[in-house]
């Protein structure tokens, strides 16, 4: 593998790197699932960071050359593409253990940014792939990872051509399954950004999330940010 520095790192310029101590080792192993608890060693020695990214840093830009997959361990990365109108389509958040740039595409179709504040771990592909080549188990979890993603992408497509109140309950429901928890939901982006992901303007957001606390399915909690998920069972139904 060939040296890793900060400028080697997309848009890496003012951005802290943290040494590998024992804690994100060991932090890196938690967030593996058990299938794949042996693997997590031989994975993280390819690892070059962490790097701490602050909210609205860009992490890769659109036509960059892909030669890095990434892995969030704290925080969470929006994936955008911005039109010359102004606006801009959100297709993917990437929470805690989830993986960003699985793709043989040599350049990025999407630029990437923190959407809060992010660890970031991130993985020559050209080095991983390499690796899997030769050992089954670890092609068996970039595999696992990489249908994962293809999975959420297609259920996003599918959301964004249903009501607002279903497109809100849906986000609500998948969130809570990603973060594991059960009621007291800790939005980690901001709620433009959720309006973005779902295709509906900041206003609508705000009205369909009022409407879900009035009738009882939703609380808001101490912060803007702070949801708490009353009845699940109901979110659910509103997503059939």
């Amino acid at each position: 593998m060939t040296d890793f520095t900060l400028a080697d790192t997309p848009a890496a310029t003012g951005l802290i790197s943290e040494c590998a101590s024992p804690s994100t080792a060991e932090a890196f192993q938690g967030l593996i699932g058990d299938e794949y608890k042996n693997l997590a060693r031989t994975i993280f020695a390819l690892r070059r960071g962490p790097i701490r990214y602050s909210r609205d840093q860009t992490i890769v830009i659109e036509g960059e050359p892909s030669e890095y997959i990434v892995m969030v361990i704290s925080g969470v990365i929006r994936s955008f593409r911005s039109f010359q109108n102004g606006t801009r389509s959100i297709v993917a958040f990437y929470l805690p253990t989830e993986f960003s740039g699985l793709t043989s595409h040599p350049t990025h179709s999407l630029t990437a940014e923190a959407a809060a504040d992010a660890n970031i771990l991130f993985f020559k592909r050209s080095a991983l792939f390499s690796m899997a080549s030769h050992e089954s188990r670890i092609a068996k979890f970039l595999l696992t990872a990489t249908l994962h993603e293809l999975r959420r992408t297609q259920e996003h497509s599918l959301l964004i051509s249903r009501d607002a109140r279903c497109r809100v309950a849906s986000f609500l429901i998948d969130l809570s399954k990603r973060t594991r928890t059960q009621t007291c939901l800790d939005l980690p982006m901001s709620h433009q950004d959720i309006a973005d992901y779902l295709g509906l303007t900041i206003e609508t957001l705000s009205r369909v999330i009022t409407q879900m606390e009035n009738s009882g399915l939703i609380a808001r909690g101490r912060s803007s940010r702070d949801l708490i998920l009353k009845d699940c069972r109901a979110l659910v139904r509103m997503t059939n």
